[in-house]
């Protein structure tokens, strides 16, 4: 490996170090609490429900008796 860079190197490289400062100065909020997350994906599971696809795909029908989880 060269001891130096190439100029445009060197130059790409302060740009990502500096895009990195960027992202990690400011804190990303927790979207979901995962606790609360957890507990809606589990009463979901429990009402065997099925919604419609968003894109009106077809889905086939689940099997009766058989759970994925």
């Amino acid at each position: 490996m060269p001891a130096s860079l190439d100029p445009a190197d060197e130059e790409l490289a302060e740009l990502f170090t500096a895009w990195q400062r960027d992202i990690v100065a400011v804190p990303i909020p927790s979207l979901v609490d995962p606790g609360q997350a957890a507990e809606i994906v589990a009463r979901a599971s429990r009402t065997r429900r099925v919604h419609a696809p968003p894109d009106d795909a077809r889905t086939r029908p689940r099997e009766q008796g058989k759970r994925l989880l």
